[in-house]
């Protein structure tokens, strides 16, 4: 997370740094982010730099606690809209998340976001979206739910959303990856067998 340094840059410095990463970090796999070229793009001295971020990830931290605080308006907001309904609310999710999916930097940012999670993942036992679940939860309608697992079901939901995003980042077929998103829903809300089979 950023220093108070950062935090006491005027307002123009922090977006202009930000701006910087996002273009460097939206353009290259995680990997090869290069902070010279951030530093250089940004015009800010190298030593300024490790005064804001401790280092790459540091810094990328801050781009996903960004972009998380965002996430998180928009999924209360989409699943307020619908009532606390969770099917409805993941299908509006992957449609709000696909329109920006055509312009190259949200892919790249995308890519970065799943490697960095998965490079990262054993630092936080928790699932990766559980933060998110606590700020929703109390919206989430369980009227017509059987479980009451819904740390669980929100998982599940949430997983088959970011892999349907990750598919369609490496196939393109958006009409393919819509259908089979929709599937995946359908047999998480619904089950895979005939109604009344096990009733």
């Amino acid at each position: 997370m950023p220093s108070q340094t950062f935090k006491n840059l005027d307002k123009g410095k922090q977006e202009k740094l930000m701006k910087c990463a996002m273009i460097e970090f939206a353009n290259n796999m995680y990997h090869e982010v290069s902070i010279n070229k951030i530093i250089l793009n940004a015009k800010i001295p190298r030593g300024s730099f490790y005064m804001y971020f401790k280092d790459k990830d540091d810094l990328f931290e801050y781009i996903l606690e960004e972009h998380s605080t965002r996430i998180k308006k928009i999924v209360k907001e989409i699943l307020i809209k619908n009532k606390g309904d969770l099917r409805d609310t993941f299908i509006c999710l992957y449609e709000c998340m696909i329109k920006g999916i055509t312009k190259k930097e949200i892919v790249g940012i995308y890519k970065n976001i799943i490697t960095y999670i998965s490079l990262h993942k054993k630092k936080d036992p928790s699932p990766p979206g559980y933060e998110l679940f606590l700020y929703v939860k109390d919206d989430i309608d369980t009227s017509k739910l059987k479980s009451e697992d819904l740390v669980f079901i929100f998982d599940i939901l949430l997983h088959s959303l970011l892999l349907s995003i990750d598919s369609l980042l490496h196939n393109n077929d958006p009409l393919e990856n819509k259908k089979q998103f929709l599937q995946k829903i359908d047999i998480i809300c619904y089950g895979i067998y005939k109604e009344g089979k096990y009733a």
